[in-house]
């Protein structure tokens, strides 16, 4: 049967696992800055807040994991389609790609009357030999180290919105993390594009949007897809540029074109640690044997140890009945000489003083030094202690007894 303290340790134990668990699975997540531009994704680069922002605004506004052609065939395979059955579409990834066939049912989907964004960091070749489209990434594309850049406060770029018919124009102040690429335009295969939104970076004047008419549809190519995100949407005054690009494709339906992923959440110290296999079997190899220590000190029993008594002191006993034996016979000038020589004794051995080698005046001051006294204080008791050793005269049990009490009291001040 366990003890009372074995049981005590084992509830400790099971209570620490309890805390440690509710700790780590309470505390804050660190975000994941990895951009997926997906609808469930409530991280920074996820698009969660965005499609709801732009939902609440956009009444028309829906996500959908549709390709373009599935898009085109669902209308009716016309030249023209009349402005009730124009649709807008919306691609937002870091890297769009754009097949030869895909090309040609984006032509045909402008020529119906479509409006599609184009929104990426980088495009297929085929984009860029049918637009004019050539892409100029910077050095800044290090999306990983942006939550640094964020802490350090570090300086933005400009992006620049020319005026329109219903918007002033207007300044948008980003990191050069959010914009890593560049656009410039000349004649494509399928038309020609003009730069519409310029970035001032360092002193430079670089396109981050471009548009392509294609009557009656039109296609915009943007370079910014990061700030299509929850934070851009929610990073100051940001949320006017997006809305602003937006309104390029007028008030028709707008679809934002997704692919199946998956999103990866924040993951805390117990996920990371069971969703990595090999730290996965570490841990219940851990809790394997720290659970057979607890039983196996549970079970098994302690050997009592024997109490052994220390030996007696003999010389104690000795000293006892000598001293008896002369309290008996009233010799009680030899119990103050036995007293005077251990206590001469215990001198020599703890502090090489010896007062039988000096006279007495002389080792009464070397005594009263020694225990930081007076010698007017030491020196009588001492003189009178000494002509009681050496003139062996019998002295009364009161007497004694003064002068062993004060052998006992200069011991206490030595220390010894």
């Amino acid at each position: 049967m366990m003890r009372r303290n074995q049981i005590i340790f084992i509830v400790l134990i099971v209570v620490c696992f309890v805390v440690v668990f509710l700790v780590q699975y309470n505390a804050p997540r660190p975000f994941v800055w990895r951009p997926t531009f997906h609808h469930t994704d409530r991280q920074p680069f996820g698009c969660a807040v965005f499609d709801d922002v732009v939902a609440t605004s956009h009444p028309n506004y829906h996500v959908t994991n549709r390709s373009l052609y599935q898009c085109y065939t669902d209308a009716d395979d016309s030249p023209v389609l009349p402005e009730s059955r124009r649709r807008s579409y919306l691609i937002v990834d870091e890297y769009i790609y754009l097949s030869d066939s895909d090309i040609v049912t984006l032509h045909r989907m402008l020529r119906q009357g479509h409006h599609v964004m184009l929104c990426a960091s980088s495009f297929s070749d085929e984009i860029d030999e049918a637009f004019g489209i050539t892409t100029e990434f910077t050095n800044d594309n290090l999306t990983k180290y942006f939550n640094r850049a964020v802490k350090r406060g570090a300086v933005r770029d400009s992006i620049y919105l020319g005026s329109t018919r219903t918007n002033a124009e207007r300044i948008y102040r980003v990191y050069p993390q959010l914009h890593p690429a560049y656009l410039e335009s000349e004649p494509g295969e399928l038309g020609s594009a003009y730069s519409r939104c310029v970035c001032d970076n360092r002193g430079r004047s670089l396109a981050v949007e471009v548009q392509v008419d294609s009557c009656p549809g039109r296609l915009f190519i943007v370079a910014t897809p990061l700030l299509f995100t929850n934070y851009g949407m929610l990073d100051g005054d940001n949320a006017s540029y997006i809305f602003r690009l937006l309104s390029l494709m007028g008030r028709r339906p707008l679809f934002r074109l997704q692919d199946e992923v998956i999103t990866v959440a924040s993951p805390g110290l117990l996920s990371a640690i069971t969703d990595e296999s090999t730290l996965h079997g570490a841990l219940i190899t851990l809790l394997l044997l720290i659970f057979l220590l607890m039983a196996n000190a549970a079970q098994r029993r302690q050997r009592a140890i024997p109490v052994v008594a220390p030996p007696a002191n003999e010389m104690l006993k000795f000293t006892l009945l000598i001293g008896n034996l002369f309290y008996q016979k009233k010799n009680y000038t030899g119990l103050v000489q036995k007293k005077y020589h251990y206590f001469c004794a215990d001198l020599r051995r703890l502090y090489a003083l010896d007062l039988d080698a000096t006279p007495p005046d002389d080792a009464a001051a070397q005594l009263a030094s020694r225990m930081a006294l007076p010698t007017e204080e030491v020196a009588p008791y001492f003189i009178e202690l000494k002509n009681v050793v050496h003139d062996d005269k019998p002295i009364t049990q009161a007497h004694m007894r003064r002068l062993i009490d004060r052998i006992n009291e200069w011991k206490r001040k030595l220390g010894s």
